[in-house]
């Protein structure tokens, strides 16, 4: 006796007769679908094996391994059971059908969901940051929160909350500040062309010891940079610990001694300037 079924959407299915034909099958068909769930249990559980042997060689994380294994082995496990299922007489063409298309629209539509899922395992594989890191990535800078198949989400310093697509992250460098325990940071100061640099430096130098906030080892620097437009440039080192409060103290503690040192000292900034000539009568020389 047929049996109604609903309607599925705008297409009716009249009745099971059109998906269950068991009048041709014997009992060699329900063995050879026994067979055919044995060896689809059997090729599952190989390769469940296998993708574990071969992620685990390639320094995957253990929980991205178990996932692409326990994929793999009910995806080969569902081939064996629909192919039983065929041999005891269910017509499975449109599961056939169904089981295409959901491939088509993953290799074709999920494109982007797989690339930033491969992404995501190359960021947790590589390992150039971890949960709690502080970290640049392009323009942005702040605490990592996650790291997920999708996105890495950043606390900003600004108390913003700034998810980042794994292919952006990779695309771009990448700067973990936090890393080491110690990071050096740098001041650039301007003095005169009549200023004597040895002396100059040596008051930069002379400043930055004793300050709580910048680190006796390693020990501060200057050095004479370059000859700029109207300035000679000095540059000063010196190294804190890595955390962005500590840096921010530093940076200040430094700027404002060093400051308070060259006014002591006599030693002047030098200020962007320029000599303007209108015609010879205004030359040095002129009337010499």
């Amino acid at each position: 006796m047929a049996i109604p079924l609903v309607v599925i959407g705008q297409v009716p299915l009249t009745d099971l007769d059109q998906f269950v034909d068991t009048t041709e099958v014997t009992g060699w068909d329900f063995l050879w679908a026994a067979i055919a769930l044995v060896v689809g249990a059997i090729l599952a559980r190989v390769t469940r094996n296998a993708i574990r042997t071969y992620a685990g060689r390639a320094n995957l994380p253990s929980n991205t391994v178990d996932l692409l294994g326990t994929t793999a082995q009910w995806a080969v496990f569902a081939i064996g059971v629909v192919v039983a299922l065929t041999f005891v007489g269910l017509n499975l063409a449109p599961v056939w059908i169904l089981i295409i298309i959901v491939a088509a629209v993953l290799i074709v539509g999920g494109r982007t969901l797989l690339e930033a899922f491969g992404a995501g395992v190359l960021l947790q594989t590589r390992s150039p940051f971890t949960s709690g890191d502080l970290v640049q990535l392009g323009d942005h800078q702040g605490v990592v929160k996650e790291i997920n198949s999708r996105v890495v989400v950043l606390d900003a310093i600004d108390g913003r909350r700034v998810f980042l697509p794994n292919q952006q992250v990779l695309a771009n460098p990448i700067v973990n500040l936090t890393l080491r325990k110690l990071r050096m940071s740098t001041l650039y100061r301007d003095v005169t062309y009549s200023t004597d640099l040895d002396r100059a430096c040596d008051v930069a130098r002379a400043s930055l010891e004793d300050l709580e906030q910048v680190l006796s080892r390693p020990a501060p620097g200057t050095e004479v940079m370059s000859f700029e437009a109207s300035a000679i440039r000095i540059q000063l080192r010196f190294w804190h610990p890595s955390d962005l409060p500590s840096e921010w103290a530093a940076v200040d503690v430094a700027a404002r001694s060093v400051r308070a040192a060259y006014a002591a000292a006599g030693i002047e900034f030098a200020f962007p300037q320029a000599t303007l000539w209108w015609g010879e009568d205004q030359r040095p020389d002129a009337g010499a």
